[in-house]
Parts: structure tokens; sequence; C-alpha cells
């Protein structure tokens, strides 16, 4: 990897506003801003942007402006939104619409919203895409116009649901129009090159349409930091499941959506040899609701039997994780496959990951319980996406639970987008594990309980102070 030149980052720096539109999860916004910005002690309430809200509850976000106003002159904002369950989902994202608008009203060059959750992202089908959602609406589309209508310029989000939704940015951009109307359908392409309100002429899952729309809407996939850590600080290390090669390390897709995080995490993971398998979504079984049916659809590696192996299952997300617990008993009855009929044995362990901790927001508690009785991972990873994970965790699940914490990355997604940089594929494709892992380990810290089973003990002997009485 280059360094930059350091007067080059001092020239960078010098442009940009780190804020946050939302007093909720400060703590975690401050972090980015301070190591984006080299800075240290910082009140983003005081030195970028107010969230301040009126007695009566309305949001009226307020810039850090010197006494001639405009002071955001030539300047780049950077917006962090985190969602949280404890506030209004909507009112977080139009919070966030609203502080954009006020930064390029005050003279901002350039406004980026840093989502580390990007909201509504699984509403990216409406009734025209999926009878399910008939009488809904898609979601994101109305994101993506309603940012860019508030003069956002670009998001930067972890680990998108559907790439899809860049493909409703590059419609809602314009950029169809202005760079690509070969895309369009021979009906649309008369249209005024403004007029950009006909998804129905765009096929918003064609590859070239979505490539458009990451000039304006980027993902940064967290696999090669899942990847480190299962490396380097999980409890795979020194074990025989990372020898010969991950021969005893078993990682499946739970279903086809799933294989474009899973694939290039097993290129991260530098182990020729463990086993990958594909399957189907977990289905309760037709005749049955007690059992599930997966089909095995491929199994790439060489093996006799999953029979004492340790199985990795990960998403994008975990809310209800309904598909996880269904793949885990599955597993846990032997892995037959509905296709052949044919079972493949039972691994001894399980490590399950989700990159955004949905939880099925307040009702986290009765989610995290079926993790530890109905999953029983070993480990369950997770990322700070939605930071009050880590603060809410019913107790037995503390035992188990690693929270990767991602500060560092998205600092360095910043810097790297306002260099130029392609944030997508930065933090990927490296050329051996040792530059990954040099590259990659600054990048990201643990949060774990001190009930952790990887914890170190920190007890120690005490003195008992007891005062007897009579």
């Amino acid at each position: 990897m280059v360094n930059e030149n350091n007067s080059v980052i001092d020239d960078v720096v010098s442009k940009l506003v780190v804020g946050t539109s939302s007093l909720t999860h400060m703590g975690l916004a401050t972090k980015i801003a301070e190591r984006s910005l080299g800075l240290q002690g910082l009140d983003l309430t005081h030195s970028s942007l107010d969230p301040r809200t009126f007695s009566v509850g309305e949001f009226c976000p307020r810039f850090a402006l010197g006494e001639n106003g405009r002071d955001l002159n030539g300047k780049h904002v950077y917006l962090v939104m985190i969602p949280s369950p404890d506030e209004d989902q909507e009112g977080i994202f139009y919070r966030a619409a609203m502080a954009s608008q006020a930064a390029k009203e005050n003279g901002a060059d350039k406004v980026v919203i840093l989502a580390t959750d990007f909201p509504h992202g699984r509403q990216d089908r409406g009734p025209g895409d999926d009878d399910k959602a008939k009488g809904e609406l898609t979601t994101v589309r109305l994101h993506a116009r309603t940012l860019l209508g508030a003069g956002c310029d670009q998001v930067i989000t972890t680990h998108e649901h559907s790439s899809r939704i860049s493909g409703y940015f590059a419609l809602e951009s314009g950029l169809i129009h202005r760079e690509r109307p070969d895309l369009l359908e021979k009906e649309a392409r008369s249209i005024d090159p403004k007029y950009v309100k006909v998804p129905e002429h765009v096929d918003i899952d064609d590859p070239e349409v979505q490539a458009l729309g990451r000039k304006v809407f980027k993902s940064i996939s967290p696999h090669t930091i899942l990847a480190d850590y299962l490396l380097h600080q999980s409890s795979l290390v020194g074990t025989d499941y990372l020898e010969n090669g991950g021969a005893r390390l078993l990682v499946k897709s739970v279903d086809k959506g799933n294989r474009v995080f899973i694939d290039p995490l097993t290129d991260a993971l530098w182990l020729p040899n463990l086993i990958k398998v594909y399957c189907g979504k977990a289905r309760d079984a037709k005749n049955d609701t007690n059992k599930v049916e997966v089909g095995i659809e491929e199994v790439i590696g060489e093996f006799t039997s999953f029979d004492g192996m340790m199985e990795l299952l990960g998403d994008d997300g975990g809310d209800t994780l309904g598909t996880l617990r269904k793949t885990a008993a599955w597993s846990d009855k032997g892995n037959l496959c509905s296709k052949t009929g044919k079972f493949y044995g039972v691994p001894e362990g399980r490590i399950i990951y989700c990159t955004h901790p949905w939880l099925a927001g307040k009702s986290y508690d009765a989610i995290q319980r079926r993790i530890v009785n109905n999953i029983g991972p070993q480990e369950f990873l997770t990322t700070n996406t939605r930071p009050y994970v880590g603060d809410h965790q019913y107790y037995k699940l503390k035992e188990t639970s690693t929270v990767l914490r991602l500060a560092g990355l998205w600092a360095d997604a910043i810097l790297a987008n306002e260099l130029g940089h392609d944030v997508m594929s930065r933090y990927a494709n490296f050329s051996c594990e040792e530059e990954q892992h040099r590259f990659i380990s600054p990048l990201y810290v643990l949060k774990r309980h001190t009930r952790h089973f990887m914890a170190e003990d920190s007890r120690s002997k005490k003195e008992i102070n007891f005062e007897l009485r009579g």
C-alpha cells in the first residue's frame, strides 16, 4: 500500500468537516471524527454541527460558523448517521437530509452521508418487483431521491443488503440520463434528462446501472476485517481448525444472496483447504413444520464428512435470525440435503456472524435468548454499525459475543474517499495474508464483556473487611 504525502493529507483534512445530525451514539460519531481529523477531545456540537431541537420538538441543525457565516465555503462535510432502536428511524434519516441541505445552503462544496447501516436497506423492492410488496413503496428509491434532493453528493455505508440500492441512486441522480442513456428503454429516451422519475424504464438489476450508481452510493464490505479477526484473535487461533489449510473449517452460504459476502470472505481467509457450501434458503418442510428442508446446491472442497468440523455462518444482518436458526437446527440433525437425501454429518462447533445486529430492535433480549438457546454458537460475532448491541446484551450472550468496532475503518474511508481512492475495493484483494493483516488490523478493535470466555481473568485476591456486631 502506498502512503500519501503528509502535506496531501493535511490539505484534505483542512477541507473536512465531520458532524452528526443526532445526539444518539455521539461517542461513536466523535471517535470517527477524531480519527479522520487527527484530533482529540472534539466536541462535535461546538466544532461542527449542533443537532439542536426546539422546545416543541422540531429539529433545526446549526453549523458552527464565524461572524460572517457561510464558513463552509470550500468545505467537504461528512455527516455520520447511526441508526438506533431508541429513536424514530425515519426521523434519524430525515434529520440527516435536513443537515445535508443546511450544509449546502451554508456554502459546502460537497456533502457525504456516512451511514454505518443504511436505513431501510432491506426495502429495495416495490409492488412492481415482488408480489409481497403490493401496496407498499420502494423505500430505498425514496431515500435516494430525498438525500440527493437535499444536496447530498454521496453516501458511504457498510455491507449493503442489496446492490439494487446503487441502481436507484443511479436513476435518481440523473447519471443514467446524462452518461448512459443507452441503458434506458426506447420509450423512455425522449424524456427530459432532468426528469428521473421512471424506474419502470430502467432495469435496476442491470450490473451496468448499478456500477454507474456506485459513483454516488458506495458500500464497504467488512469481510476482510472478519477474516483478520478469525485468523488472529478468534477462538480458532491455536486450534487445528486453521491447520492444514483450514481442512476442518466449513463456511456455509445460507442462501443465494449470501454468496456475494461468503465468496470474498473465504478468499480473505487464505485457507486453500477449507470447505465451502452453497445452500438454498432454509424452509419449513411442507408436511412437517417441525422439520427444516435445505437444499445443498454445491460443495467446494474435499472431505468425507462434516463431522468434527467448525462451521461458520455469516450474513449481512441479523433480525429475528430465523434463517440462521433453521440452518443451525438442520445442521445439528445431520445436514440432510433435501435434493439428494444425503446426510453430510454434524459439525462439532459453530461460529455465527452478522454485520448489522438488528436483533428485532427493542425486542433484542428475546432474540438474543434464541441465539444462545437455539443456535448455541461457540462465538457470536457482530460489528457496531448499531452500537447499542454492545450495551444491551442478554447476560448469557455476553459470554460468547464479540463486537468488532469499526470507527477506524469509517475514519479511513472518509480520508480515502477524499483522496479519490475507491472505498469499495480498498479493503479487499490483497496480495497475501501478511499484507492484509498489516493493513486491516489497525482499522478495528474488539469489545468483549468481562464474562466472555476469551477475556483475561481480571479477578484477584482481595482482603475482605467485615465488621462483627454484638
